[in-house]
């Protein structure tokens, strides 16, 4: 998150202090507690304590403790592959689109051309 952070805002030296200290702040009102606190009733509503105990038991097996380690690195794979898939669809319907109906793409090059407010 740092380096995002870093790159939306405006060049200077004041970045990394300011990125150093907001990042400190945050982790101070980042308690585990809290968190937990807002999960439980989640966790609640949506799985049963036979459920939970099931889902403890998995956990401790071999398969539990490898889907620990690799289900947040495949999720933020997933995430990511799914981003550029989007991109390439998305890129290539405008294309088409823009091929299909040159009018569109005039009016589109006519108001890049034009003075912003």
């Amino acid at each position: 998150m740092k380096p995002l952070l870093m790159d939306s805002l405006p060049p200077g030296e004041y970045r990394k202090k300011l990125v150093n200290l907001f990042f400190a702040k945050l982790q101070a009102k980042a308690d585990g507690q809290s968190l937990l606190e807002l999960a439980i009733p989640l966790y609640d509503k949506n799985l049963s304590h036979e459920e939970i105990k099931g889902l403890i038991q998995f956990y401790q097996t071999p398969l539990g403790q490898k889907a620990v380690s690799v289900l947040p690195k495949l999720t933020a794979e997933l995430q990511e592959e799914g981003r550029k898939w989007g991109e390439n669809i998305g890129r290539q319907s405008m294309i088409e689109v823009m091929s299909e109906h040159p009018d569109l793409a005039h009016a589109m090059e006519d108001a890049q051309k034009a003075p912003r407010p």
